[in-house]
């Protein structure tokens, strides 16, 4: 084995030590997949879902690219790791791959506008002086 110094990156999730405590981010994950799906024009939003969503399967619903869908909410599930506050709205999201339509696809690319608002968001383990959880 070999000893490569402190932790700064390991599998998508950046790891930075601070006087305050260790932070994990994401926001090189986040700005790939933002330029994976050419996201540079569209607007950023403050919240990572619309208020009173009524998301559901329906007889007249409009389906979408299945591949594509599936793919992207994968990619969501992954990044919920260290953005717990899309995690609620990445489940949501989650409950139609197997149909997904375009209103689902259009609620995604919501959750893709909101963390192009604050891709580097992170997580902090602050230091303490005791080691109990």
């Amino acid at each position: 084995m070999i000893d490569s110094g402190s932790l700064k990156y390991f599998l998508g999730v950046e790891v930075t030590r601070s006087k305050h405590g260790l932070f994990l981010s994401q926001r090189k994950y986040v700005m790939d997949l933002l330029a994976d799906i050419e996201m540079h024009d569209n607007k950023p939003t403050g919240t990572p879902i619309v208020k009173n969503h009524e998301l559901g399967i329906y007889v007249d619903q409009v389906p979408t690219n299945k591949d594509r869908y599936q793919r992207l909410v994968g990619r969501l599930i992954y990044l919920s790791l260290t953005r717990l506050n899309i995690a609620y709205v990445v489940s949501i999201a989650s409950q139609f791959m197997h149909s997904p339509s375009k209103d689902h696809m259009a609620d995604v690319m919501y959750i893709l506008s909101y963390l192009k608002s604050a891709p580097g968001r992170s997580l902090l383990f602050k230091k303490n002086d005791h080691f109990d959880l």
